[in-house]
């Protein structure tokens, strides 16, 4: 039985572990969800606009084919922004993060929060933070676009506003913001990117305490979302809701194709509007375009936070990150934050550990008599079943209490796992020597293969129950099967592993001498 459980739990851990690092997730947008009361519409594979019967309607112009567009750069911060005249719409991005510049812009031809891109825009003003851009339109109407970026890379602000300069009222027609096709990162990551950048949008439920975040896979119209955008492991790029925003907005879907993958492409249109003489409408975009910094966003608030994945353990992620934070304030170095984490969990569970050695080391002790019990009640299940548990009781002790400690390694260790992994502040943290970035893997694999010798060793010292032999040869490979999974972890979540085996281990020997 405590074999069964053993090769389960450990199966159960490679299922898992192989899920969130090759598979790409794709979780399914469903009709009508409480959530936000969502529903599917048809797909529109061009995304046409909408066009408005309403007479007098001001079609926008072709930007003439001979000027050439220019580009105005800001920095704010780590953030350098280039925005194009065509549209004055932002077209590069690129930021300076602790690994290596990112360009969060995959496509020149495309563009974050792109509008009006027909249009010539020029400059008509620039300050530290705030950039100003207007067009024409057939002397009829006046776009303004501002841009006002937040000093500290926080929430910016979009406003679009114009104004009819015409005698007669007039309708402006429908237009749309647009981000994407995608969301690139640094160039070490580029390969894995396509895998797992997705358009998502944040809703409150009812009766929910947090946001609950819901990826998009086909046009919907959602109620009261509270940001929407496109995301990838460490980057975000979002538009916070309000009420003009999210009032019933169609959020419309799109996956063209960049170098034979599939892109994430979302696009939101606003409704035609009539104006009078000299009238101006307004719409505020608020945004942010940047790193998923988990803390920082939780600063921002508008549950820009749960754009972080920390998995199926979530409050255990949560824990740890914090914990690593804690640890980090006071080592300054996070490679020695998961060694005291580590260690400090191996204290905590040492108690469970002497249980189950002690456990582990009786049933080695009996196993002669139960083969004699198997073999003596093989024709009478029940019988066998029955004596089996009387032995268990006349020796006060129990088949699953050596795998205690395991089960509860499990679900800290799937928590680190998607904490690790995930986590912006490992992004580029150096450690000692050769690990110069703890999110990615060691590059001359010399910690998986210390851990996977040092969970060879242990495992010869460890008292063996016994049981079927197809599994206790699956066991035996267990340290080299974890050792080539181990090999592109990121460097973090190996360094724990590896202080946990050797804790374990210097445990185990400690154990059987006092057994003694």
């Amino acid at each position: 039985m405590q074999k069964n459980l053993v090769l389960a739990i450990v199966l159960s851990s490679i299922v898992y572990i192989f899920w969130f690092s090759i598979i790409e997730k794709k979780p399914a947008v469903t009709q009508n969800q409480s959530a936000g009361q969502t529903t599917i519409q048809k797909s529109s594979a061009n995304l046409p606009v909408a066009q408005t019967k309403a007479i007098k309607i001001e079609k926008f112009e072709n930007r003439p084919a001979n000027i050439p567009a220019s580009i105005e750069k800001i920095k704010i911060s780590k953030s350098e922004y280039s925005i194009s005249s065509k549209g004055a719409q932002i077209t590069g991005l690129r930021y300076d993060g602790p690994v290596s510049p990112a360009e969060l812009i995959i496509d020149p031809s495309s563009s974050l929060l792109g509008s009006f891109e027909n249009y010539d825009f020029k400059l008509a003003g620039k300050k530290s933070h705030v950039i100003k851009f207007e067009s024409r339109t057939n002397k009829n109407f006046l776009i303004k676009k501002v841009y006002d970026f937040d000093r500290d890379s926080g929430i910016n602000t979009l406003k679009i506003s114009v104004s009819n300069l015409s005698s007669e009222s007039r309708i402006f027609e429908e237009w749309q913001l647009k981000m994407g096709p995608g969301l690139g990162t640094v160039k070490n990551e580029e390969k894995e990117n396509t895998k797992l950048w997705e358009a998502k949008y944040a809703v409150m439920a009812k009766g929910r305490k947090h946001p609950t975040v819901h990826e998009i896979e086909e046009n919907t119209s959602i109620n009261d979302w509270k940001w929407v955008g496109i995301d990838n492991r460490y980057f975000i790029a979002a538009i916070i809701g309000n009420k003009d925003l999210s009032a019933n907005t169609s959020i419309l879907y799109d996956n063209p194709k960049i170098n034979n993958k599939k892109t994430p492409f979302i696009s939101m249109p606003f409704a035609s509007v009539m104006l009078r003489p000299n009238e101006t409408k307004t719409w505020k975009i608020e945004f942010y375009i940047g790193p998923k910094d988990y803390e920082k966003l939780q600063a921002m608030g508008h549950g820009l936070d749960r754009s972080v994945d920390f998995g199926f353990f979530a409050p255990l992620a949560k824990l740890a990150n914090s914990s690593l934070l804690y640890f980090f304030n006071m080592t300054g170095n996070y490679g020695f934050a998961i060694v005291i984490l580590s260690i400090i969990l191996q204290i905590l569970m040492f108690p469970l550990s002497w249980k189950s050695y002690k456990a582990m080391n009786m049933m080695k002790k009996l196993q002669p008599e139960l083969q004699l019990l198997q073999k003596k009640y093989k024709s009478d299940p029940k019988r066998l079943n029955t004596e089996v548990m009387q032995m268990y009781k006349k020796h006060g002790t129990n088949p699953l209490g050596g795998c205690l400690p395991m089960l509860l390694q499990i679900p800290i260790f799937f928590a680190l796992f998607t904490a690790l992994r995930n986590s912006w502040s490992l992004h580029g943290a150096d450690f000692i020597f050769w690990i110069t970035d703890l999110s990615s893997k060691d590059p001359f694999y010399v910690l998986p293969v210390t851990m996977g010798l040092i969970m060879l060793i242990q495992q010869r010292v460890t008292p063996q129950a016994g049981g079927d032999k197809g599994q206790m040869a699956v066991m035996k490979w267990m340290p080299v099967i974890f050792t080539f999974m181990f090999l592109t972890f990121p460097a973090g979540l190996v360094l724990y592993w590896l202080i946990n085996s050797v804790s374990s281990f210097a445990q185990q020997l400690y154990l059987q001498k006092r057994s003694k």
